[in-house]
């Protein structure tokens, strides 16, 4: 999962709560290069204000795992984009079943979906935008992708 502010949250929650990544091969990755500030507590619920400056995605993780222990998860801050393809390169790709994008600027969110593309990977591709949000499920070769939209 790419994001871990307020979709992001929500999402790993989720999976944690569905037992998604719970299973002995199974696995959540989340990354997210950003640190958890004041302006975030009002839309971002696994975050309190002890966790300001910290990293959003070892906080969501760990506080995921506290949800289920069993949920096995890895964070990660960084970018996932075309400077950070000595970290998320063809082994991290080829690895996954799925991706999910919960991330806020266009940039990141063509990358990904370029990505997913050209790795045969299903995309939820969900973002925001200011005010306004997005959900498409995007299946390569199958649906049309976000970069077309």
């Amino acid at each position: 999962m790419i994001g871990a502010g307020a979709l992001g949250c929500e999402y790993v929650k989720a999976f944690a709560l569905m037992g998604v990544g719970c299973s002995e091969q199974g696995k959540v990755t989340v990354t997210d290069n950003d640190n958890i500030e004041v302006s975030n507590l009002n839309r971002q619920f696994l975050f309190r204000k002890n966790n300001v400056g910290d990293s959003k995605s070892h906080v969501a993780c760990n506080i995921a795992k506290e949800i289920n222990r069993n949920l096995n998860v890895t964070d990660y801050k960084a970018y996932v984009s075309q400077e950070t393809e000595n970290v998320f390169n063809d082994d991290f790709w080829e690895n996954l079943d799925f991706v999910v994008n919960a991330v806020d600027n266009i940039k990141a969110r063509l990358y990904v979906d370029s990505r997913c593309v050209w790795y045969a990977k299903p995309l939820l591709e969900s973002g925001t935008l200011g005010t306004k949000a997005n959900s498409q499920m995007i299946i390569p070769y199958k649906t049309q992708c976000y970069g077309d939209s």
